[in-house]
């Protein structure tokens, strides 16, 4: 049952993240708890599910307070928030979840709002859901971003929305170096652990329920890696040649790096590329999985700091974005991103696949790919390469389950898969 700590703990996370601008995972290790590993797990569901639904309580929340809860008291509303999640979507009897939430207000410098944060739990376990709730609240999305995406995939749209509000499967990707996908399947069930084949993925499996990545067989010996299934496409759209160069520009945590090595082996060399920062989970999953790569912490655009000008035969951009593709697994996407920040990303992306393509050899394959839905930030920066370079060939790759653009695919998010955006030029 949800503790008075557990729910204090929820309530400054999602208070970083929605008033503070932390990002889910930087505010989680500041208040997680260290030494209780179902504590933390519970902490996590609440965080991540008040986070989540944000925008549908926050609406709820205003209709049922006579007046605004004054800024410095902000974290009451967090707390608030994560009471409601608590009733609307775990298996907890209503009295423990009203009991933790309210002893949490005295945990949070505030008991004199216990009063305020049990009346509004009673009075939404007596009244029910907000009876005016508009798109933005039913959906939990902001409303430029809800708009956006409604105007890019008018046929879809409800339904990308409605899976961001579901919780991500744990997907996994087998390595072929080291086990088939059927046999690893069978390791899992003579563990007792309940998981099928991913039908859009030939190397993914999909957990009917998430493990702790430690608990997983075989993940420490580099068997399997945690992957999303529409993010293991990469291998089926590059088409590096017999030793070939190739290039992962933007490469951390270094997951499409590995599954290209995994997949070719004809590779002569493989450069993994990304700011200094970012370049250490590349080093971890790389010897992880056995593997070798040249890894360079740089700035892509500083060539004479890392570029050797001998041209890449195969150039993977894996661009930064807007990240829309991914809200079910990140949902503090939708409180941390803004309207203008589209531009900015498009611009950017522009930027980076035309530098590169000066790195790219005659006849060399640029695969570009984003975990954004929107063609601002897909079609478009395509499109501007191949106006500005008359030796970019664009090449139509055609996948299972993809949506074709006219650049690219498109995989909208579903139960099974995140949703990513792959196009291909080549060099002529």
């Amino acid at each position: 049952m949800p503790t008075a700590e557990v729910c204090a703990a929820a309530a400054r996370i999602v208070h970083d993240v929605t008033e503070n601008g932390r990002s889910l995972e930087a505010a989680a290790t500041s208040h997680l708890p260290e030494d209780h590993p179902n504590r933390r797990s519970e902490v996590r569901e609440i965080a991540w599910g008040g986070v989540r639904w944000w925008f549908r309580y926050h609406r709820m929340l205003s209709e049922k307070l006579h007046r605004p809860i004054r800024r410095r008291d902000r974290i009451l509303e967090s707390l608030i928030i994560c009471g409601l999640y608590q009733l609307d979507h775990l298996k907890e009897p209503d009295y423990a979840v009203t009991s933790g939430t309210v002893d949490a207000a005295s945990l949070l410098g505030a008991p004199k709002a216990k009063g305020l944060v049990n009346a509004v739990l009673r009075a939404r376990l007596r009244d029910g859901e907000a009876r005016t709730m508009n798109e933005e609240a039913a959906l939990a999305m902001p409303e430029w971003l809800l708009n956006l995406i409604r105007d890019t995939w008018p046929d879809d749209w409800r339904d990308i929305l409605t899976v961001a509000n579901c919780k991500p499967p744990m997907t996994l990707r087998v390595n072929p170096l080291k086990m088939s996908r059927d046999d690893y399947l069978q390791l899992l069930q003579d563990h007792g652990i309940a998981a099928s084949a991913c039908d859009l993925s030939p190397w993914g499996v999909i957990l009917e329920t998430p493990v702790n990545v430690g608990e997983l067989h075989g993940f420490e010996t580099g068997t399997v890696s945690v992957q999303d299934a529409a993010a293991q496409m990469t291998p089926l759209i590059c088409e590096p040649p017999e030793g070939a160069r190739a290039l992962d520009a933007c490469a951390a945590p270094g997951g499409k790096t590995t599954h290209l090595l995994e997949h070719f082996p004809q590779l002569a060399s493989l450069t993994a590329l990304d700011l200094p920062d970012r370049c250490e989970t590349i080093r971890e999953n790389l010897s992880r999985l056995a593997l070798t790569a040249k890894v360079l912490a740089a700035d892509l655009f500083q060539l004479d700091t890392w570029w050797d000008g001998t041209p890449f035969d195969l150039i993977l951009l894996d661009a930064p974005c807007s990240g829309t593709g991914v809200i079910r697994r990140h949902p503090d996407i939708r409180h941390h991103r803004r309207a203008d920040d589209i531009a900015r990303y498009s611009e950017r992306q522009k930027q980076m696949l035309n530098h590169l393509w000066e790195l790219l050899a005659p006849n060399g394959q640029m695969v570009y790919v984003t975990c954004s839905i929107l063609t601002q930030e897909n079609d478009r920066p395509v499109r501007d390469l191949c106006a500005k370079h008359p030796d970019a060939q664009l090449q139509k790759p055609q996948l299972a389950g993809a949506i074709k653009t006219d650049c690219g695919i498109q995989f909208l998010p579903g139960t099974a898969q995140d949703g990513l955006y792959y196009a291909s030029i080549r060099k002529a």
